[in-house]
């Protein structure tokens, strides 16, 4: 079995046409889901962008791995053994890392080497801490440089995402071709071709659409924001409110500009999702290959007023995830359908392990999503997901269920009825009459973190065993 991930980096859940997102156009997720499973109640385990995609790769809450933010590095001596990569890689297979990977902040100086097990490393650009092979910014000097001075010139930092004129959006001076996304999506459906029949692992990573959102010439035009339909305003008096002072400036108006260049680059990224899908059809790797689309973290878009953007936050924007499985032949029961489970990203790894029928995955917190695609239930049901988030070196926690959400946030605690308020505009926290929402949700949290806790010492515990008896103590 060959493994594919495709992953974007700041994706919302809803913004798919398979999910009935309004206008936007996703031909290459749209037909995985069409062939896969969707699920409808992703969430990420921690946000922002490095503390996800370690609880990805490693398959671990951020409460074991001690990452809470893009800033946050791993000892050398405590990166735990069982990482994504480095399982299938052990299995035999032919691994790569394609892309925007981000598991190290940018200006650390300490040299990690491949330990995530990828024997191939091509980048957006030189990623410190990591080996790198080729990346963007070496073979594409030229591009990388109109693209900062576009940049600059709209008044977008370096992160991409500090001020309005980043969500807001602008076009760019190239096309998809010449953009990292384009590039990527290029350098994934080469490797895939060297592959020769081999079992593979490959993570393609995505920079878009997370902002600046700089759409490529070739996209520019594809959607009018005269035909943008807004989110609902919210009420005055949110818990958020005057929170993200950073992006005020943008009018309603200005936000269909916002949501459409979202959306272009939403499908931009998508195209290069198709890139690599394709070659996996030429190759005839297609049918034996586990495809996964997702995302890192979402992104407020707007849901919470014209300045609410990013992914600092954990309301459902910036927390669920887009999440379709495509599985190799032999599963096509659950084809096309979605799927409302509890679904954490923690539980991708153990998930892949047992597609593959690797070791592993009964010593992690998530919970393997196979049997759905056998028709048969989950293991064990979870009650409710866990979000964290640092803010101010505190970390929040989000508590979801299907029907309620419990926030202990940077605005103090908040209480979602989510199936009737899915906007989360009626903070109940003060209702007495929902305190039985509330205990039901901390109980179901508590028994995660116990479940998570109990597997995560047995893997890191060895137990010295010998015969022995009195005379030899």
């Amino acid at each position: 079995m060959n493994v594919a991930i495709l992953l974007n980096d700041q994706h919302a859940h809803h913004v798919l046409g398979c999910a009935g997102f309004p206008h936007v156009q996703t031909p290459a997720a749209d037909a995985l889901a069409a062939e896969g499973l969707r699920f409808e109640q992703a969430v990420c385990a921690v946000t922002p962008c490095l503390p996800s995609r370690h609880a990805i790769s490693h398959g671990l809450y951020a409460f074991q791995t001690g990452i809470y933010t893009n800033g946050h590095c791993m000892p050398l001596d405590a990166i735990p053994p069982l990482t994504m990569a480095r399982v299938f890689k052990d299995a035999g297979h032919c691994t790569a890392a394609i892309g925007k990977m981000h598991w190290f902040p940018y200006h650390a100086p300490v040299s990690r080497g491949s330990y995530f097990g990828y024997d191939y490393r091509a980048a957006h650009f030189n990623e410190t801490g990591d080996n790198i092979d080729t990346h963007f910014v070496k073979e594409h000097p030229d591009f990388v440089r109109q693209a900062a001075a576009e940049r600059a010139a709209h008044g977008v930092g370096m992160g991409g995402d500090d001020c309005a004129a980043a969500f807001k959006g602008y076009a760019l001076p190239l096309s998809l071709g010449q953009t990292s996304d384009g590039w990527i999506g290029e350098q994934a459906a080469t490797w895939v071709r060297q592959q020769a029949g081999a079992p593979f692992f490959l993570m393609t990573s995505f920079p878009g659409p997370h902002a600046p959102h700089a759409v490529p010439s070739d996209y520019a035009d594809l959607y009018d924001p005269a035909f943008i339909e807004l989110p609902p305003e919210p009420p005055a008096g949110l818990a958020d409110e005057g929170a993200y002072a950073q992006y005020e400036g943008l009018s309603r108006d200005e936000l269909r500009v916002a949501i459409a260049n979202y959306m272009a680059c939403v499908t931009a990224v998508d195209a290069c999702h198709g890139r690599v899908i394709q070659t996996l059809k030429d190759e005839g790797a297609y049918d034996e290959t586990l495809i996964v689309m997702m995302s890192d973290h979402g992104e407020l878009l707007g849901a919470r007023g014209s300045a609410a953007f990013s992914k600092y936050s954990l309301y459902d924007p910036a927390i669920r995830v887009p999440l379709i499985i495509k599985p190799p032949q032999g599963y096509e029961g659950a084809r096309g359908a979605t799927s409302d489970a509890l679904v954490n990203l923690v539980d991708l790894l153990p998930t892949l392990l047992d597609f593959a029928g690797l070791d592993g995955g009964y010593s992690l917190p998530g919970i393997s999503l196979k049997p759905l695609f056998e028709g048969k239930p989950l293991v064990r049901q979870r009650h409710a997901t866990l979000t964290e988030f640092l803010w101010k070196d505190t970390v929040h926690s989000a508590i979801r269920s299907r029907d309620w959400k419990l926030i202990d946030g940077p605005h103090g605690r908040e209480l979602y009825h989510i199936a009737e308020d899915p906007n989360e505009f009626n903070n109940l926290a003060a209702d007495g009459c929902a305190a039985p929402h509330v205990a039901e949700l901390e109980d179901a949290c508590l028994g995660e973190i116990r479940l998570a806790s109990q597997g995560y010492a047995s893997r890191h515990t060895e137990f010295e065993r010998q015969d022995w008896n009195p005379l030899t103590m």
